[in-house]
């Protein structure tokens, strides 16, 4: 009889537990949709060929529009930077990519301090645990820490992973994203039309940091696995104010010194868009990120540059 009992329990309770999971489900990827799970179904699930893609961090997820890109170069292009992502998961990206898709004639690959300090940012980017069906993706988030067998055996036990504030996401309304002139595309987002006056990404603190040694080698093996599909590999350093606090930190020195030996071992071509002094204060919302207008300068700049060694 006891047993009988503890049987029906442990059904109710998996069948309840299985269908709330299902509802937080839902709710998590209609509140996050254009920021995370549009872009990373067309990672994964998307076959479409693409001419040129963009990896990178928040400086490519909300600086480079594929739209403005495509109008002037008549190809296809789409904007695959994730905020806050490091090298790690900008190396997660591109595999899966190339698993995924025909690999592209051009690979743009955005680069600042923050590519080879030590991130750790898989570690809050819960959006992956509704991808672990992906071999590439599992690993990594295995490797980040999270218990993904358990996951893909219970999918609901990934909420209990989430910190407060992805959590408590599913209970309140976000608001719309105002869409304006092509400011949502192919994986760009950008809403702020204006100039803005935010504190600096990086604190002094996090400009001081030493560099991460993985990092270099990740981002060797990440050109490494893209030249050997024929890729051409292209490195950027995106628009910064003439006035940036980081200009001239010993970091900075340090990973424009690596990034411009990496790009010369592997014969890539660097564009330097952030020695160009024409993107003025207006165009940003702090030191290193552009505002949509400013995006647009930026994107149509980058496509010139781009058709100048398209294969």
């Amino acid at each position: 009889m006891f047993l009988k009992r503890f049987f029906i329990i442990v059904l109710i309770t998996s069948v309840v537990a299985y269908a709330t999971g299902l509802i937080f489900d839902h709710a998590y990827k209609k509140r996050w949709s254009v920021l995370f799970f549009e872009k990373t179904d067309s990672l994964i699930k998307g076959t479409n060929y693409y001419d040129i893609i963009f990896l990178g961090n928040s400086r490519v997820h909300f600086g480079i529009n594929p739209y403005y890109v495509d109008s002037v170069t008549g190809l296809n292009s789409y904007n695959f930077g994730y905020g806050g992502g490091g090298i790690v998961e900008t190396m997660m990206v591109s595999s899966v990519y190339l698993q995924q898709h025909p690999a592209p004639k051009v690979a743009v690959i955005s680069l600042d301090m923050g590519a080879l300090t030590k991130n750790q940012n898989l570690e809050s980017s819960f959006h992956y645990l509704f991808y672990l069906k992906n071999d590439i993706i599992n690993k990594y988030m295995q490797d980040a820490g999270f218990l993904t067998p358990i996951i893909q055996l219970f999918p609901f036990s990934k909420y209990s992973f989430f910190d407060e504030y992805n959590r408590t996401s599913l209970f309140v309304k976000g608001n719309a994203y105002p869409v304006f002139e092509h400011n949502i595309y192919r994986g760009f987002l950008n809403v702020e039309k204006k100039a803005g006056s935010s504190a600096a990404v990086f604190s002094k603190q996090e400009a001081g940091e030493a560099l991460w040694n993985p990092a270099i080698i990740q981002l060797k093996n990440l050109v490494v696995s893209l030249q050997k599909k024929g890729c051409k590999v292209v490195f950027v350093s995106a628009p910064e104010k003439n006035t940036s606090v980081y200009k001239g930190t010993t970091l900075r020195k340090a990973t424009d010194s690596i990034f411009t030996a990496v790009a010369s071992e592997y014969k890539l071509s660097y564009f330097h868009f952030d020695t160009d002094t024409t993107y003025r204060d207006n165009l940003f919302t702090d030191d290193i990120h552009l505002n949509e207008p400013g995006t647009r300068k930026y994107s149509i700049k980058l496509a010139d540059s781009i058709m100048r060694i398209y294969p």
